[in-house]
Formats: C-alpha cells, sequence, structure tokens
C-alpha cells in the first residue's frame, strides 16, 4: 500500500486531525496531498509523521496474522458463536501491534461484521462512519467486503432496497474472477436471496437461492441447505406453486431432523402453517403453528403468536384470537420488536371494534407509515386495504383513494423482477 494511504488510515484509525498530525511538521495542505498520493515527500518528512502516527515507516507483511483474520471471518459467517469473542479480543491485541495495513485493514472490515453479528448496532454505525472516511484506499477485494457488510447492516435495519444495491455491488467483483472460496459466494448469493425475499420478487429469489444451494449441496453444509429449502418454499408459494413450495418445505424438514435441530424444526412447521393459511386451511395452519410454537425459541415466538392469532381471527373465534393477543402481548414484554406492537395494535383495534377516530389516526401516523418506511410489503398491501374499506363504510372515497393507489404501488413493485 502507498505511503500516503498508510499514513491517512493511521490517522484517521487514531482520531487525529489533518493539523493535528502535520504540526511543526509540514502544512495541512502539503500533508493532504501526501494522504492522497499527489506528491512524493522526503524520507525525514514521512519518518517524522510515521513517528506523530507510532507506525513502522516500512510496512511488514503479517502472513500467519492474515491467515488468522481470515479463519475468524470464516467462523463468523458459520455462526461459530462459541469461538468469536475469544478470537476477536485475541486479534485485537495483534492488530495493535503490527505494522501490516493490509492486515489492519481487513481487520476493521471482519470487525465491523462481527459487531453486527453480535447485534451491537450502535457501535457498528460508529465503526461504519470511520470506514467510509478511507474506504477509497480499498483494493478490490476489501471493496467488496465493504459493499457485502454494508448491504447486510442495511438489511438487518430493514432497508432493503439499500441492501440489495450494496449486496449487487458485491456481487459485481465475484464476475471479476477474484479469488473468493466457494462458500464465499454462495453466501453472497443467499444474502442477496434474503434481501429479495424482503422485497418480494420471488422469480429472482429462487433463481439466487438456486445459486447458493447448488454450493452448499457440494460441500454437504445440511444447516444452509435446509435454510435454501425453506426460503425456496416461501416464495414458490408467492409464485402459487404450492406443491413445489410444500415439497422445498418437506425436504427442509428431513434436514431439520437430520441435525436433530428444533429451532430450524420450528421454522419448517411455522412455514407449513403459512402455507395451509394461504389456502384458508386455517384448522391445519394452526396445528402446524401450535407444533412449531413447541420448538421455536422465545424471541422466534412472536411470528408465530400472531399467525395463530390471524388464523383464529379468519375463522370468526374472537375469543380465541384475543387469548393469542395476550400471549403475543406478553412475549412483546420481553423483546424488542416494534413491528409485532404494530401489528398487535391493529388486531387490538379490530378484535374489539374499535374502528374509531383514534383507530385512523394510529394506522395513518404510526402503522402504516412504518410498513411503508420498512418496505414490508405484504403488511403495506393487508393494512392499506383495511384502511381504504374503512373509508369506503364511510363514504369517505378520496380517502380511500389514497390507500388504494399505495396498494396499487406496492404490488406493482412485486411484479418487477
Amino acid at each position: 500500500m502507498e505511503i500516503g494511504s498508510r499514513i491517512r488510515f493511521y490517522r484517521i484509525q487514531q482520531n487525529m486531525t489533518q493539523e493535528e498530525l502535520s504540526r511543526g511538521i509540514i502544512s495541512t495542505s502539503y500533508l493532504s496531498k501526501i494522504e492522497n498520493n499527489q506528491t512524493t515527500a522526503s524520507i525525514e518528512v514521512l519518518d517524522f509523521l510515521c513517528s506523530r502516527l507510532k507506525i513502522n515507516l516500512i510496512e511488514e507483511e503479517e502472513i500467519p496474522l492474515m491467515k488468522s483474520l481470515f479463519d475468524w471471518y470464516h467462523d463468523i459467517v458459520h455462526r461459530r458463536q462459541d469461538t468469536l469473542k475469544k478470537r476477536y479480543e485475541e486479534l485485537r491485541e495483534k492488530i495493535h501491534a503490527t505494522s501490516d495495513t493490509t492486515a489492519m485493514l481487513y481487520f476493521v472490515l471482519f470487525e465491523f461484521r462481527y459487531l453486527l453479528t453480535e447485534r451491537d448496532f450502535a457501535e457498528a454505525e460508529a465503526k461504519l462512519e470511520k470506514i467510509s472516511l478511507y474506504k477509497d484506499i480499498f483494493e478490490e477485494k476489501m471493496t467488496y467486503y465493504y459493499e457485502k457488510f454494508v448491504g447486510l447492516h442495511h438489511y438487518l435495519q430493514s432497508k432493503y432496497s439499500s441492501a440489495l444495491m450494496h449486496l449487487k455491488g458485491a456481487e459485481r467483483f465475484l464476475t471479476k474472477h477474484l479469488p473468493f472460496e466457494k462458500w464465499e459466494e454462495a453466501d453472497l448469493y443467499y444474502s442477496i436471496a434474503l434481501t429479495l425475499s424482503q422485497l418480494r420478487k420471488a422469480a429472482l429469489v429462487i433463481q439466487y437461492t438456486h445459486f447458493a444451494l447448488n454450493i452448499y449441496q457440494s460441500r454437504y453444509d445440511l444447516m444452509r441447505c435446509a435454510e435454501c429449502q425453506i426460503l425456496l418454499g416461501i416464495n414458490y408459494l408467492r409464485c402459487e406453486e404450492y406443491e413445489k413450495s410444500e415439497e422445498s418445505y418437506h425436504l427442509s424438514m428431513k434436514l431439520a431432523q437430520q441435525l436433530n435441530h428444533n429451532g430450524l424444526l420450528g421454522m419448517v412447521y411455522h412455514n407449513l402453517g403459512f402455507l395451509k393459511s394461504t389456502n384458508d386451511l386455517y384448522e391445519e395452519a394452526i396445528q402446524y403453528y401450535k407444533d412449531g410454537l413447541k420448538l421455536k425459541g422465545e424471541p422466534e415466538s412472536l411470528n408465530t403468536v400472531f399467525s395463530i392469532l390471524y388464523a383464529y381471527y379468519q375463522l370468526d373465534q374472537k375469543d380465541e384470537s384475543k387469548k393469542w393477543l395476550e400471549k403475543g402481548w406478553e412475549l412483546l414484554a420481553h423483546n424488542d420488536r416494534s413491528e409485532y406492537s404494530y401489528h398487535f395494535k391493529i388486531y387490538n383495534y379490530l378484535l374489539n371494534e374499535q374502528l374509531n377516530d383514534e383507530f385512523e389516526s394510529f394506522m395513518k401516523e404510526e402503522a402504516i407509515p412504518y410498513f411503508l418506511d420498512h418496505e414490508k410489503l405484504h403488511y403495506i398491501v393487508e393494512y392499506s386495504e383495511i384502511m381504504a374499506n374503512f373509508y369506503e363504510e364511510r363514504h369517505r372515497y378520496k380517502a380511500a383513494v389514497v390507500y388504494y393507489n399505495i396498494i396499487k404501488s406496492s404490488l406493482k413493485k412485486t411484479l418487477i423482477n
């Protein structure tokens, strides 16, 4: 790496301004030219700058450290939670002692990815802000990871369109034949498929999921194969290919049983329940949901509880719906899942037949704006239809048209693949 880029990187890492680094050595404008590799400074000047930054003028490559970094990243992607934190602490100590700038840059990138795994979003945001200041010095492979990780960051914030833009940016580097492992390619394809699924682009989801699945099958990665089959099942369902959907779910069920993974099996039962619910087979759906609920952990149970509530509501069994609504509120008290607070509040109004001014205000000012902001297209359509009907029943047709237009816009997004 050019010395100017190294100086810029370490200055930003140490939260030092150009004025602070250049003071008493050179002018700030001259330092700016050095950092942008627009001029060649004397060895004496570079030595002074490096001394102030406490780094070596001559960069040393540490191959064992690089291997350790990529081994750690492999563990992050493959969710080996038992070793991640310990290895993070060990690598952080080694990085503080190294003069290998390339290793340092990869550590910063992988640290950002690690913080996302730990759901430490505040710290991840702070790291990303700093990384963005020097991302233009990245080599191509680093830029690939930057785009991929920023895509994941946006996905976890429910910013799916932005997430897809960054993930597709990462995909462009795969076509350049850079040296990536096959599992890395599969992980990117699966991440793109997940994001497309949130955007309801079913045909593209199926395409990318098969890209990932082919690699996972060749590697005998049963867990990821099962997750791919679930994703295929969800999107075959959206294409109204119900037999293919059920077939994918049963394949994922066999894999989950083979892995003895209750959480995964619970997810399969939930999705089989949703398949039955889509075909108005609500009694069968409820049984699948309840079977899944026995296997899922508490944080993952909210969507199943809500689905049971919805199924009973469709069966016009309001007492049962209210019972599951109470269960939902209990779970929500122990989980920070704001989406479900909107779902439960909407059904509280519906079940208690309180479609009044307070309901209208909540839907207009809070609920639907939340689902629009988080690009939850299915719920945008469902709840906008409720609002359109609400206004039509009150002969407020202009207001109803507003929500029909929201429905039209959302459905159009699902059709553009």
